[in-house]
């Protein structure tokens, strides 16, 4: 037997009794569920039903969830841009730069060979200089006249096969078998100066002048090489 003492509240977890307005308020909706069909068919009318009511009530606050749950497709978060790697590019304006200073390096020597030390002043690879001095005004311009031959010089005039860069290297050529007193090298000394006869073992040119050409040019195999030091006085084939 349940029992209710004053000053006792029920439980929490009791049921609750129905009331009058509850009871009525059930039984119009029952009474409407039955009859919002007939009435829509009858006169065309478009009531909504207990479900469309309660789905109604309950779609704003998916609605909120689910914009608060959702971002738009294109946005994207800062964890989610990887920036890109770029790969070095070459500048085309240093390569242009880097083959303009190769090509200067090659104007800048005299004959492709002989490197510039002062005004006037040249030196080759293997440490001969061509200064100014001669008839010619500079020994460079003296030794072109053994690159030509002149058929009315009286005597023989040796002339090497070539142009001057020809000449410069084998001069050169001359002068290291000079120092490394190869086989085929006299030395002689006069007044200071350094006079060298190398055999070269091949032809280097042959014998103008007067008497070359009435010798039908012979072939030269030999060099003579003049030195004041390493300072180049003249040279020529015979």
């Amino acid at each position: 037997m349940n029992k209710t003492y004053a000053g006792v509240s029920p439980r929490p977890g009791g049921k609750r009794p129905l009331t009058i307005a509850g009871v009525l308020g059930a039984v119009a909706l029952i009474g409407y569920a039955f009859v919002q069909p007939q009435l829509d068919e009858r006169y065309g009318w478009n009531l909504p039903s207990l479900t469309e009511r309660q789905a109604e009530q309950h779609q704003p606050l998916e609605q909120h969830e689910r914009s608060a749950n959702s971002q738009p497709a294109d946005t994207q978060t800062a964890d989610q841009i990887v920036p890109r790697e770029t790969s070095p590019q070459t500048d085309p304006a240093s390569e242009g730069s880097d083959a303009d200073q190769v090509a200067g390096d090659q104007h800048t020597l005299r004959y492709g060979l002989l490197r510039s030390i002062g005004p006037d002043r040249f030196l080759s690879p293997a440490g001969l200089q061509y200064l100014p001095g001669s008839q010619e005004g500079h020994r460079l311009a003296h030794l072109k006249r053994h690159t030509e031959d002149q058929p009315n010089r009286p005597g023989s005039h040796g002339v090497f096969d070539g142009g001057m860069a020809t000449m410069l290297q084998v001069l050169d050529e001359a002068y290291l078998k000079a120092k490394q007193n190869a086989s085929g090298v006299t030395t002689q000394q006069d007044q200071g100066r350094t006079i060298y006869t190398v055999s070269m073992g091949r032809r280097v040119g042959y014998v103008g002048g007067r008497e070359g050409n009435r010798r039908r040019k012979p072939m030269a195999r030999r060099v003579r090489l003049v030195l004041e030091g390493t300072r180049v006085i003249t040279a020529y084939p015979l």
